[in-house]
């Protein structure tokens, strides 16, 4: 992927909803079926009775747009493709996005995946041994799939999203089911981490994905509910691209993780389905005295603070450049699109050290450093 695609991934990461909608379908039959309530994950409903599984995802408009609707159990196995019901023993997946590959290392379930979509984006190493062995094919042609490598591969499901056109255009005998993945839409990193759940109920592995986000859940709350930081630190988010400034929204992703990390994002305020575009007479007034400036971006090398001004003067005169707190998510070196789903703790450890750390200082995480007091 060029630098180009990687911040267009960076914006949709980012970004917390879409403006696109479907028709809503009717909900389960009550009587037969029970909820049971997510933690923080919206875009998904579990609902369970007499050994059998439903399962609900919603799309950009909520829980009044339901993209996907799958059934798992005996109850459902006779019911064929056109009722959404899943086989019960998955041995064959392709995925569409590089982001479904976490969910299913971690469950356990790499050796089911026999096809992905941009299989240069991988970071895991075990799945890159099953690439250079041919134990995983590409599916990926151009900005779309390959349908005749679909067919060939014939898997039982293909894990898509949401995203553009409801229907991937998959010719019926390549695949028993299409099943949308909405993790991208969460708010919340332990939202997404939640999808943990939904694989696992696909996959047979509810006991197993419950205990890995349980921990995951305990680890990140105990951690921002530490009242340690003796005062927020400001903090401006955000990057120039093609000349414009982009911001995430006080409701997305990233602000969550700067607020539970201790900090005070600038624009915590505004509230938007997309990243926001901010004109740089805004910025000046607005950002200029922030306390620190971070960014998600792919660096070849080493990262410097032109890497955030652009060599703009007026950026270069920002109190988080003059005193050099910058920090980065840097995707060259950072799994950020991939383990940092299932990783949000570890997310949060890295901003709450950074925002700790002094003028100048170093803080080196898993997923966001400070950038190295190097000029160039």
């Amino acid at each position: 992927m060029g630098v180009d695609r990687r911040l267009a991934a960076v914006a949709l990461w980012i970004a917390s909803t879409g403006c696109e909608h479907h028709t809503p379908v009717e909900r389960p039959d009550r009587s037969a079926l029970h909820l049971v309530p997510s933690a923080y994950a919206e875009h998904f409903e579990r609902w369970e009775g007499d050994g059998n599984t439903l399962l609900l995802v919603f799309g950009h408009g909520g829980k009044q747009d339901t993209v996907g609707r799958y059934r798992i159990g005996a109850a459902h196995a006779a019911a064929g493709n056109s009722e959404g019901a899943i086989p019960e023993d998955l041995r064959k997946l392709a995925l569409s996005s590089t982001t479904h590959v976490p969910f299913l290392v971690a469950l356990g379930a790499i050796d089911r995946i026999s096809a992905c979509a941009h299989v240069g984006d991988v970071r895991d190493d075990a799945i890159k041994q099953r690439l250079a062995r041919g134990d995983v094919k590409e599916i990926a042609q151009g900005d779309g799939l390959d349908r005749e490598a679909l067919v060939a591969l014939a898997p039982q499901v293909l894990f898509t999203y949401p995203f553009g056109m409801r229907d991937p255009g998959v010719p019926s005998q390549a695949v028993t089911q299409v099943v949308q993945v909405a993790e991208y839409l969460e708010e919340h990193p332990l939202g997404r981490a939640e999808w943990l759940l939904f694989f696992g109920a696909l996959l047979g592995k509810e006991h197993e994905a419950d205990s890995l986000f349980t921990g995951i859940r305990e680890r990140y709350e105990r951690m921002r509910d530490r009242s340690d930081m003796v005062e927020r630190p400001t903090v401006l988010f955000g990057s120039v691209w093609d000349g414009q400034w982009w911001v995430p929204p006080g409701n997305s992703y990233m602000a969550r993780l700067i607020e539970d990390a201790g900090g005070s994002y600038l624009f915590a305020d505004h509230r938007a389905d997309g990243n926001i575009p901010i004109d740089m007479e805004t910025m000046v007034t607005t950002a200029s005295d922030a306390d620190l400036w971070g960014m998600i971006a792919h660096i070849p090398g080493d990262p410097v603070a032109r890497d955030f001004t652009g060599g703009d003067a007026r950026s270069a005169g920002f109190k988080a450049v003059r005193e050099h707190r910058l920090f980065i998510g840097n995707t060259r070196t950072a799994d950020l699109f991939g383990r940092a789903l299932i990783e949000p703790d570890r997310l949060l450890d890295d901003l709450r050290r950074i925002f700790r750390t002094e003028r100048g200082g170093e803080a080196v995480g898993t997923y966001f450093s400070t950038v190295p007091l190097i000029k160039r």
